[in-house]
């Protein structure tokens, strides 16, 4: 915690090591209020000190203390690709970058932190916090992700993701996503993309290549104001086109894979397929593991902090599931999501020697690494 600049001078019941449980254990008890969470975890360790004194409002004054940076910091240092080497496609690790919207309590801060739908006199429903992530496709392992308001573009939120994109990754992403300036600064990283785009992109054709795919030239919108005054360089992609059976609309990909022998045009388009991966990630959040329809946190902060605890949860659920996959020499998207966050939620409770106040149960602090790094996955008891 204090990479997080989040220290403590002093010792208290609520120290900064055990909120940042209490937080966890909040995001994996969401119908429970914040006593029965506290009464959860007491139930996991019978050695905790009296909680004589501690009330709803403590507890809400030691979320505010310990702040969201550190769960952030917590979130990189265990996020990491938990997909078998066997699952890359061609030698690359596919990922898919997609954003969601999460409801959060309408209260003033938030409503002004991220904003409703609707317009400025007449918004409608609660505020929402706009969340962009970058998933493993194969392991739905959540690798980094970051957090906007209702009105901020997944564009511009998107550029803040930067973990784990690099040298031996693939990443999948939608039309919507789209900017040249965006593929440069990832493909700088050593990235390889497959994305969809407009049919009006790479209209430019250089070469057809055997398989039907071709390469054209990408070049910067002269008159989008989106752009900026300085223009991205051009690009040379390789297009692919198909049907998909029963729809009329023709999909069209651009790829950095201009290899058409060893990256055939028809593995490809099936590959893009698996960019719905990340959708059923979102749903395992949002439905299976919230189980409510809007966040708890009151104040923009918590909020952060509230979603960056459900990623590490979510994170260390999907580690369980790989792990046992591994054991049993099954395949972890087989298995049910909610099953192993029940598996969690039962080791959580239970007397197991899972202690908040042990130095030795959990990262100390300075030991959160930083987000290049990769790291041990969670024990989950």
């Amino acid at each position: 915690m204090g990479d997080a600049g989040r220290s403590e001078k002093r010792r208290r019941l609520l120290s900064a090591r055990f909120t940042v449980y209490f937080v966890l254990a909040m995001c994996l008890f969401p119908q429970a209020d914040y006593l029965e969470v506290l009464k959860l975890v007491k139930t996991g360790d019978k050695g905790l000190r009296s909680w004589s004194g501690v009330n709803k409002s403590s507890l809400t004054r030691a979320r505010q203390r310990l702040g969201w940076p550190v769960m952030r910091e917590l979130f990189w240092s265990v996020a990491r690709p938990l997909g078998a080497d066997g699952e890359l496609f061609r030698g690359l690790r596919v990922l898919a970058l997609d954003g969601i919207l999460l409801a959060v309590p309408d209260s003033t801060g938030n409503n002004d932190a991220f904003g409703k739908s609707g317009s400025q006199r007449s918004p409608m429903g609660y505020p929402q916090a706009r969340v962009v992530a970058v998933a493993e496709c194969s392991s739905h392992a959540v690798l980094d992700a970051a957090i906007g308001g209702f009105k901020d573009s997944e564009r511009i939120v998107s550029d803040a993701l930067d973990a784990h994109a690099g040298t031996g990754t693939l990443l999948l992403a939608d039309r919507g996503l789209w900017g040249l300036a965006r593929w440069h600064r990832l493909r700088d990283q050593g990235t390889h993309l497959l994305w969809r785009i407009e049919r009006r992109k790479a209209r430019r054709v250089q070469d057809v290549l055997p398989d039907g795919s071709y390469l054209a030239r990408i070049e910067a919108n002269k008159h989008s104001k989106a752009a900026g005054t300085v223009k991205a360089p051009p690009a040379v992609v390789r297009v692919i086109e198909y049907r998909v059976d029963g729809q009329a609309d023709i999909v069209r990909l651009i790829t950095s894979l201009t290899d058409h022998e060893k990256y055939p045009a028809e593995e490809l388009a099936v590959l893009y397929a698996r960019r719905w991966e990340i959708e059923l990630v979102f749903d395992e959040i949002k439905t299976h593991q919230r189980g409510r329809p809007v966040l708890r946190s009151q104040t923009p902060d918590g909020v952060r902090q509230e979603i960056y605890a459900h990623l590490i949860v979510h994170h260390a659920t999907r580690d369980l599931l790989e792990e046992a996959a591994r054991l049993h020499r099954s395949i972890a998207e087989r298995t049910s999501f909610t099953r192993a966050l029940h598996v969690v939620r039962r080791s959580v409770i239970s007397p197991s020697g899972f202690s908040p106040l042990s130095p030795q149960e959990g990262p100390t602090p300075g030991t959160l690494r930083n987000r290049s790094q990769s790291a041990a996955p969670p024990k989950i008891p």
